[in-house]
């Protein structure tokens, strides 16, 4: 969970180690209505946005196991970067 604030741009960038399959992220409201999801974005690793009003939003990242055959679950280190700035 990360609060957000309203009158402000954010951007949310997710990246992995190298070898890690697609990472999937989704932004949800305090409703569980999605308001984001990169599957729907060619697996952007960016989402520019900004809130109405302040609000807490959930974040969910989930390495992808799409493509890979291995029995063995990926593994390796995701970071998950903020960044703002006033309107």
């Amino acid at each position: 969970y990360k609060t957000f604030y309203s009158d402000m741009d954010y951007r949310i960038a997710i990246c992995g180690a190298d070898g890690l399959p697609p990472i999937e992220f989704s932004i949800l409201d305090a409703t569980g209505k999605v308001l984001y999801t990169n599957k729907d974005a060619g697996m952007s690793k960016t989402w520019d946005f900004s809130v109405e009003s302040s609000q807490q939003l959930k974040i969910i990242v989930k390495v992808t196991t799409f493509g890979t055959n291995s029995e063995t679950p990926a593994s390796g280190c995701v970071a998950i970067m903020f960044g703002f700035k006033t309107k």
